[in-house]
């Protein structure tokens, strides 16, 4: 590749889902701590729950919360942590809904 492309953050879901369910949930993020991490509590808290609107707000908001990044030239701490508000959202939202 002709330039360095690094990521702002980078998310990761993976598990299985069962009706509306999720289970075996894997969470993890890039770009938001020294070394990738598994956003654990967030898994947690979605394992063998309903995947709906509030279990999806519930689990933006920890994985807000779960993250510990640094600011660089690239992203602030807090916009970093707003993406993975943002991103969880979305990429939960796709799982459930499509």
């Amino acid at each position: 590749r002709p330039a360095l492309d690094i990521s702002t953050i980078s998310i990761g879901v993976g598990g299985v889902k069962r009706g509306d369910r999720l289970e075996r949930v894997r969470v993890a993020f890039g770009a938001v701590a020294p070394t990738p991490i598994r956003a654990r509590a967030t898994e947690a808290l979605l394992e063998g729950q309903r995947l709906d609107a509030a279990a999806i707000e519930a689990a933006a908001e920890a994985a807000h919360d779960e993250v510990r990044p640094i600011s660089d030239v690239r992203a602030s701490d807090w916009y970093r942590r707003e993406l993975v508000r943002n991103m969880t959202r979305r990429v939960l939202a796709h799982v459930a809904f499509g």
